[in-house]
């Protein structure tokens, strides 16, 4: 009987204990949707910084950065196939145009070019002997013109066989350094099969991209000053060598800017500046750079409306200073976000802080 009596205390004392546990679970439950909850509603209120996009003047002198190009790059190509028997450059090696890099396998092209040169004198003598017998009737006119064919075919292969054999020979094909190495002394190679490729950076080909206002101040032939940005107190020249006439898919026109290289200071592929003269000054629609949000050629930016930051796209035109030209997509005076958009969403309402 006491057995049974424990056992019914003990079942009280078990259950009582699971129903707080359960309650005090469900309390916690609720208080950490309440803060979830909270928390959420919080952040759909992001605080940002703030500005206007308004006019600015924009001098006729302006900046673009830009990228250092080669004057040439060729890839050496094999115009025959065969077995590389002479191998004349390494990577870094400096070549001038027309020298021999590599010879490919040719003997079987010389000993045929010396059995149809030896045919060729057999042939030139047969026709000098039928052209002899001709007037005493002993051979045909047919015959000799067959004969003067044969001549010709034979000298038509001489010069195919002298041709592949100096297709052998893989000359540069211009003046420069040697990179991109492929092929070791005895690589089988193949027609059109690239070797290595050859850089000429003696003189270089700064590229920049303008916007429409810009090209039309830029003349060929002009004179530009420049500068490096892994060297930034050293100032290049060089001279406008092209200027496209079709725009990009970015609205931009190409612009070639070529310079001596003395000492091959500068390599292809670096980055610099280019600073241009000559341009009207005027006033431009502008916002601060760091209010662009993606890249110049795909811009948007955030617009206040209503207390909400609405993403708007743009264009844009040119750079200066911090300030980036608007030519589309926003009216002077429109208040827009400049700082704090890293964490904004098109729609999303905004607190302005200081």
């Amino acid at each position: 009987m006491r057995r049974i009596v424990k056992l019914v205390i003990w079942a009280i004392v078990l259950g009582g204990l699971s129903y707080l546990a359960y309650t005090q679970l469900g309390k916690n439950k609720q208080k950490l949707e309440a803060d979830s909850k909270l928390s959420q509603e919080r952040n759909t209120v992001i605080p940002v910084v703030t500005g206007k996009a308004e006019m600015a003047t924009l001098s006729g002198e302006f900046e673009v950065v830009g990228n250092f190009a080669p004057f040439q790059q060729v890839s050496v190509m094999s115009e025959t196939a065969g077995k590389i028997v002479l191998l004349n450059f390494t990577n870094g090696s400096n070549v001038q145009a027309g020298a021999t890099l590599a010879a490919i396998d040719n003997d079987l092209q010389k000993i045929q070019l010396e059995t149809t040169k030896t045919n060729l004198a057999k042939a030139e003598n047969d026709f000098a002997r039928l052209k002899n017998l001709l007037g005493d009737g002993g051979v045909t006119q047919q015959q000799l013109d067959d004969a003067k064919i044969g001549i010709d075919n034979l000298k038509s292969q001489i010069k195919s066989a002298e041709k592949q054999i100096a297709m052998s020979y893989v000359k540069a094909p211009i003046s420069g350094v040697v990179t991109n190495k492929m092929v070791e002394r005895g690589s089988l190679v193949s027609p059109a099969m690239r070797l290595a490729d050859i850089t000429n950076i003696s003189r270089l080909k700064m590229q920049v991209y303008l916007t429409e206002e810009q090209v039309v101040t830029v003349k060929k032939g002009q004179r530009i000053t420049m500068q490096a940005d892994l060297f930034p107190d050293k100032k290049f020249e060089g001279t406008v060598t092209f200027i496209d006439v079709n725009a990009g898919t970015t609205r931009r026109y190409l612009v070639e800017i070529e310079i001596n290289n003395t000492g091959n200071t500068l390599k292809a592929g670096m980055t610099g500046t280019v600073f241009f003269k000559g341009g009207t000054t005027r006033q431009v629609l502008a916002v601060p750079r760091e209010a662009i949000v993606g890249s110049l050629q795909d811009a948007k930016i955030y617009v206040v409306d209503g207390g909400k930051a609405v993403l708007r796209p743009i264009e844009t035109g040119s750079v200066f200073g911090n300030k980036i030209q608007v030519k589309s997509g926003l009216q002077a005076g429109e208040a827009i976000v400049v700082s704090g958009q890293i964490n904004l969403e098109d729609g999303m309402e905004i607190i302005v802080s200081e």
